[in-house]
């Protein structure tokens, strides 16, 4: 038997959650999980764009990580595609979307545009986000990919109109640096 230990978790006893691109996710508690990288570089780099973030609460807490692995909080709740599948965009959600945007930009994170899948609708109805390694990697002002997911479930001219009326400044900063009418 191969015991994978990772700091003072030994994951063949830890509840398996998913596997993406990046590494495997275990949940360690209610209120903890384990991320392991298939990178050391890619662990650092989330790392990092997660200490920027510490105190916002749109991003988990980070507890404790190590060359290929990150402790942090655990996010429970349904990935905001899925739920987009099966509930309406409302002007409250979409608020929630622009305040998860303005929090990228206020941690200082170069890239503001998240796949909808790393967003995460909580049960208290907040909206946070996971798997930010790659915030840092080039700057983007237009979130093109959250545009291109919203347009495939057919929510994007919902959601600008909703932009355009709760943030004008935004609505135009967007228009500016993509054209998106």
């Amino acid at each position: 038997m191969i015991i994978k230990k990772y700091g003072e978790y030994d994951i063949t006893k830890l509840k398996f959650i998913g596997k993406g691109m990046q590494g495997s996710v275990y949940k360690i508690d209610d209120n903890k999980c384990i991320k392991i990288f298939e990178s050391e570089k890619i662990c650092k780099q989330e790392v990092d764009t997660l200490n920027m973030a510490q105190g916002n609460p749109h991003f988990p807490r980070i507890f404790s990580w190590g060359k290929n692995f990150i402790v942090r909080e655990y996010v429970d709740g349904i990935e905001l595609d899925k739920y987009l599948k099966e509930n309406p965009l409302t002007l409250d959600l979409s608020e929630k979307m622009v305040r998860l945007y303005e929090a990228m930009v206020e941690v200082g994170y170069k890239r503001c545009d998240a796949i909808l899948f790393h967003i995460f609708l909580t049960k208290d109805g907040s909206l946070r986000m996971i798997d930010t390694a790659r915030m840092m990697k080039k700057t983007v002002v237009y979130p093109k990919i959250m545009m291109e997911e919203l347009d495939k479930l057919g929510y994007k001219d919902i959601f600008l109109s909703h932009v355009k009326m709760l943030r004008p400044s935004l609505y135009e900063l967007w228009k500016h640096n993509k054209q998106i009418l």
